[in-house]
């Protein structure tokens, strides 16, 4: 009791002695109530009082009825005497003597009829010396003259032969009932709070482990945003330092994911490999798996909260971005969180911390490349890209995920154009269709025209996808004004089309365009009365601008660099301008997947903002991280990989 309070230390940074290290290995094991327990030379390297001390406690465990097997060597009389019984093996596993320990020396003295076969103890002191055991079974042979031989003169056999001939093994009545445990197993509540508890007072005791991840990210913050930090002190009249100006942000929130991967991993990619040891002492209690995973993810949470909670302050202070101090936060949180279950995952599979360090950049550069940052996902290589939607590697991708959500909600919900979002995407959809949707569908009914002549040629395939994709389109936009169809819709089939058709669509099509001419207007109009208000207000427009808008990533959530405004897909156009103002169609409106930077999700047809539903895709991944690291998929693909003999162990520990 009076060392509790001690650390254990290690072989060279000693706190508590070598006979206090002993007992707390035995307490360990006990910890498990074996029945039997096996102990291997424990008085090795103590004094002859720890010695006793080791002894005397498991003298006293027998005394509770556990069977105790000690391997031991040149004990003291004392501790010789302490045993029960003792069983002496010789050289090849021959075993030669099963009995009491003090009659053990007058058995090998009679077996050899030595003269003093009846002493076994020191008449005057009354010690043992055990020493007298292995005297007499290694007694070597002397030659003619005098001397020592390395032959021995009862061989391993033949004291087998007298122990078979002279000593009966008692025969143990098996007990049938179940052996009584002291200690219960507590509840999965109470294994949760003690592993918590354990984990924390682990943590807090380690203070270089504390002051690095507590400073790792407001270091790191305040490097990156102080780097990003860029205005033009060129130009005459410079006002100095805008968010708006500064074409760094979209690089910020890059660094910051990745940034927060890196945290996240690093924090947790030892915590089961530095517990191997104690959760092998625990295996044999059968405490819950769960409690202690559920146990260590929490406090790596806490700590993933907090680091990115200090990145997003001292970021956010020195890039001026304000309002979106929340949202930012949970989306580096989130991705935090999932490359904390990604390092306990690598961490409970590979049993080298030199392998789990060099797996972090391993699993870093794949978010780093696939993020749709450092590559457009447009110009990757074509056998795995898409026009349409974002490649499907990309969504296994957190940093794609969080990439994306943090680029439209810092656009699309900044206080700003949070207010004018709806009218600048209604003027933003009228211009494409009028400027290049609408272009796109004359050029393809022109194309018909000029080709009639040929509809029976190889041509024909080509002509039968401009009149069905016209027509596709077409009914689309009718049915989004809930619009009865027109005949001539039906004529736009490769037998039944002719010039009068032809004119018959594009009077249909300069209908629509005035539709959305109409809407561009109106749009326009109530988003001056908006900017009028708020001026009247004493607040200048062009400064709210200033304050929570960026250029650049306005340029990038609208793909206005871009040359390709509109392309032709199998069976619709697709809009590759303005994503963040495309509200997909209710006819694509079935499916998550869709092009970058747009500002609603459909899956299963149900409208979802994309920050929250990019959230769910990350957390929807952390989940799956934790039931492969529950059920241990990672190490059984490791181990389908591994020899035979790896394999077996692994399936006895998970059977114990």
């Amino acid at each position: 009791s009076e060392t509790a309070g001690l650390k254990v230390g290690s072989p060279m940074d000693k706190t508590i002695s070598g006979g206090q290290r002993k007992r707390l290995n035995i307490a360990l094991e006990l910890m498990r109530e074996p029945s039997i327990l096996f102990v291997d030379e424990p008085t090795s390297g103590l004094s002859s009082r720890d010695s006793e001390n080791i002894m005397d406690l498991l003298k006293e465990l027998s005394f509770r009825g556990k069977m105790v097997f000690v391997v031991i060597h040149q004990p003291s009389s004392d501790i010789f005497k302490m045993f029960d019984t003792l069983l002496i093996l010789d050289t090849g596993g021959f075993q030669i003597y099963y009995g009491n320990p003090s009659e053990s020396i007058s058995y090998f003295k009679n077996l050899i009829n030595a003269a003093n076969r009846n002493q076994v103890a020191c008449a005057e002191c009354g010690n043992i010396n055990p020493e007298q055991v292995f005297n007499i079974i290694e007694t070597k042979v002397v030659n003619e003259f005098g001397r020592l031989t390395s032959m021995r003169k009862v061989s391993p056999g033949q004291w087998y032969q007298y122990f078979k001939e002279n000593i009966t093994l008692p025969r143990i009545k098996h007990n049938t009932e179940p052996l009584s445990k002291i200690r219960k197993i507590p509840g999965r509540l109470k294994q949760f709070s003690t592993f918590l508890i354990r984990d924390i007072k682990s943590k807090l005791a380690n203070h270089q482990y504390i002051l690095i991840n507590m400073l790792e990210a407001p270091i790191l913050a305040l490097f990156i945003a102080f780097m990003t930090r860029y205005h033009n002190v060129l130009n005459e009249g410079e006002a100095g330092y805008t968010f708006y100006e500064n074409s760094n942000i979209p690089i910020y929130f890059f660094m910051s994911i990745i940034v927060s991967l890196f945290m996240g991993l690093t924090v947790s990619a030892e915590e089961i490999f530095r517990d191997r040891m104690i959760l092998k002492r625990e295996r044999f209690l059968n405490l819950s798996k769960l409690s202690y995973l559920t146990s260590k993810i929490s406090v790596l949470f806490v700590i993933s909260a907090i680091q990115t909670v200090t990145f997003v302050i001292i970021g956010d202070l020195v890039l001026d971005i304000h309002g979106m101090e929340p949202r930012f936060w949970l989306i580096l949180f989130s991705t935090s969180c999932f490359a904390n279950l990604l390092g306990l995952n690598i961490s409970a599979s590979f049993n080298s911390a030199v392998t789990i360090y060099i797996l972090i950049p391993i699993l870093l550069i794949p978010q780093l490349l696939l993020s749709g940052v450092v590559i457009n996902f447009d110009k990757f290589n074509p056998k795995v890209s898409s026009n349409e939607v974002v490649p499907f590697f990309g969504d296994f991708m957190a940093s794609r995920w969080a990439f994306e959500a943090a680029m439209v909600t810092q656009f699309k919900d900044n206080p700003i154009e949070a207010a004018f979002y709806e009218e600048n995407s209604q003027m933003a959809e009228s211009e494409f269709k009028t400027v290049y949707f609408f272009e796109s569908l004359e050029s393809e009914l022109a194309y018909c025209l000029n080709n009639m002549n040929f509809k029976f040629s190889d041509k024909r395939e080509s002509l039968e996808n401009s009149l069905r994709l016209t027509k596709s389109e077409l009914i689309n936009e009718h049915q989004l004004f809930h619009q009865e169809l027109p005949s001539w819709l039906e004529n736009l089939d490769i037998q039944k089309f002719d010039s009068t058709v032809y004119y018959e669509a594009l009077e249909g099509i300069k209908v629509l365009k005035k539709v959305y001419s109409n809407r561009y207007n109106k749009a326009a109009e109530l988003k001056m009365a908006k900017i009028d208000s708020i001026e009247q207000l004493g607040q200048r427009f062009d400064s709210l601008i200033q304050r929570y808008q960026n250029a650049e990533i306005g340029y990038i959530v609208a793909n206005s660099r871009t040359a390709t405004r509109i392309i032709k897909g199998e069976d619709r156009l697709i809009r590759k301008i303005d994503p963040i103002y495309n509200h997909i169609s209710p006819l694509y409106a079935s499916t998550y997947r869709a092009d970058f930077y747009t500002p609603y999700k459909y899956p299963f047809g149900i409208k979802i903002d994309t920050l929250y539903f990019n959230l769910i895709a990350i957390w929807a991944m952390v989940v799956l991280l934790f039931i492969t690291l529950y059920f241990d998929v990672l190490k059984l693909i490791l181990l389908s990989f591994s020899s035979d003999k790896r394999k077996r162990r692994y399936r006895s520990r998970k059977i114990t």
